[in-house]
């Protein structure tokens, strides 16, 4: 009998850790990489270097990164199926250290921007490809515990890149600016590294028909034999999504129109899901927040980074809640919850801000502090791995990749007309942030499904036909939240697995849209 696979003597949860270990220093390097230019921007020697940058000018010093994570996102869409989540994950970094190198070593803007473009892509390969690959390791009922503590460690290099910048602020000479941008390169060899040793996807594999791979991948992950009940029934699953896949979605255009599987909703989805937190107001806190504090509140440029490192400290503990409650909660409800808490935050900020003085201005911080609570509970874990659940597999890095690209285009938008926008528009600034919180209160209670403690190719039949018609968004939401509906999809996969050899058909033709159909249609009566 052959010995249980293993990586990296490791199987099971505890090698679930360990790629969610991999996959938090990704993310690490992701919020070191966000907020090490807000203490770097409000530098005299940085800002001496490149010719002391208008408000402009410095708002797109930061956010050229976006725009190279965006491009960086757009060419995942083409070449992550090709390359697999890890290699993915490797190219990407690779892509971040040349960056890296450029930036430190600039004595000129073009130098400089050049290096956060390219930087910026790599990150775009990254942040496409990790949520993906933890997503589709990690088990229905730990998936968003897994992506919460992956996100707390995004926080953690926020709070690096604010101490770094703080402990550096009183070097003399141009060490002061280039360490930090210099010190991503460590966190950026470490994933690599980690990556050459883990698993990949077992369900990339499985796309890909290496199915020898794909078995011994899950198995390990799941921590059982090659022909263990728990590996053979997920293993099924997957290999059943793929066969109704393949009758329905044929090229990368089906993510723009429904391709029998609800393609064009399912990815507009995810993008409206990125659209909405970036809208939130977030990465203006987490790019910008000593310029906010120095700038917006009134503090002198020691306080304001003060300020801010305690802030991502504070917004570091907050993110330890959704590790208990994001699987017991739910996707929606955390999502409305947030968007709520946020939205409050921001008009108080406004009040606070608008009227002036002393002492509403600390007052605008406690609220700006409570803000970040609220997000990490509602918008961050939870809008990380939402796209890699709600979309099929087929779909899922191309889709995702659309995701990101939202993520990243609405991320440029809110970091380029921020100083601008608190130069010319003050307080009101805080307004325009609050509205979209609350509007998406309404988006995500109308359009976005529960996804929470369900298989990955549970949630395709959420999009299934009722009465051979496709379900509105509404009616897939409607049934996101029906435990008849669960009920029954279980039913039917364990009827499935009893009458269906589906591993002795590989050469056969296999129609499974009647028994998707006829599932859907006992739905509809059960409902």
């Amino acid at each position: 009998m052959s010995p249980d696979p293993t990586f990296c003597g490791l199987k099971g949860q505890s090698l679930v850790y360990l790629v969610t270990f991999c996959c938090s220093i990704g993310f690490l390097l992701f919020g070191y990489d966000l907020g090490f230019m807000g203490g770097v921007t409000t530098s005299p020697l940085f800002l001496e270097t490149f010719g002391n940058p208008d408000a402009a000018l410095l708002g797109f010093m930061v956010s050229s990164y976006d725009i190279g994570c965006l491009l960086g996102a757009v060419l995942s869409f083409f070449i992550g199926d090709h390359l697999g989540r890890r290699m993915m994950i490797v190219a990407g970094g690779i892509w971040v250290l040349v960056g890296a190198v450029l930036q430190a070593s600039s004595f000129s803007m073009a130098q400089f921007l050049v290096g956060r473009i390219i930087g910026g892509v790599g990150m775009g390969h990254m942040t496409t490809a990790i949520p993906i690959w933890l997503t589709e390791s990690a088990s229905a009922k730990k998936r968003g515990r897994m992506m919460a503590m992956q996100l707390s460690n995004l926080i953690m290099g926020l709070i690096i890149a604010n101490w770094v910048d703080y402990g550096m602020a009183t070097i003399d000479g141009s060490i002061q600016w280039r360490f930090p941008v210099a010190l991503q390169c460590i966190f950026c060899i470490l994933v690599m590294s980690l990556c050459m040793f883990l698993p990949e996807s077992p369900r990339w594999l499985m796309q890909k028909g290496r199915e020898v791979e794909a078995r011994k991948s899950l198995a390990a992950l799941r921590g059982g034999a090659l022909d263990s009940e728990i590996v053979e029934s997920e293993f099924r699953d997957i290999q059943t999504a793929i066969i109704i896949e393949s009758h329905h979605v044929s090229s990368w255009m089906d993510i723009f129109r429904d391709g029998g599987i609800s393609g064009f909703t399912r990815v507009m989805t995810g993008f409206n899901a990125n659209f909405f937190q970036q809208l939130s107001g977030v990465n203006v806190m987490s790019s910008l927040g000593p310029y906010i504090f120095q700038h917006s509140v009134g503090f002198d440029r020691n306080q304001a980074l003060m300020v801010s490192g305690g802030q991502q400290i504070f917004y570091f503990l907050s993110s330890i809640i959704p590790w208990f409650v994001i699987d017991r909660a739910g996707r929606r409800k955390l999502f409305m919850l947030g968007s709520f808490g946020m939205g409050v935050c921001m008009a108080l900020s406004a009040v606070f801000i608008g009227i002036g003085g002393k002492g509403l201005g600390y007052a605008a911080v406690v609220v700006l502090y409570i803000y970040q609570t609220f997000f990490t509970l509602g918008w961050q874990s939870t809008l990380w791995i939402y796209p890699s659940e709600i979309l099929p597999l087929k779909l899922r890095l191309r889709g995702g990749a659309i995701a990101v690209v939202s993520q990243w285009l609405f991320t440029f938008v809110v970091v380029e007309i921020t100083p601008p926008m608190i130069t010319n528009i003050t307080y009101k600034s805080y307004i325009v942030f609050a509205a979209f919180n609350f509007l998406a209160i309404v988006v995500v209670y109308f359009t976005f499904p529960e996804t929470a403690n369900r298989p990955l190719e549970a949630v395709d039949l959420l999009f299934a036909d009722r009465d051979g018609k496709r379900p509105s968004i509404w009616r897939v939401v409607q049934d996101s939240v029906s435990k008849d509906f669960d009920a029954e999809y279980e039913l039917h996969r364990l009827e499935q697995q009893n009458s269906m050899e589906i591993g002795k058909k590989t050469g056969e033709e296999y129609e499974m849209d009647e028994d998707f159909k006829g599932m859907s249609a006992h739905v509809e009566n059960v409902n």
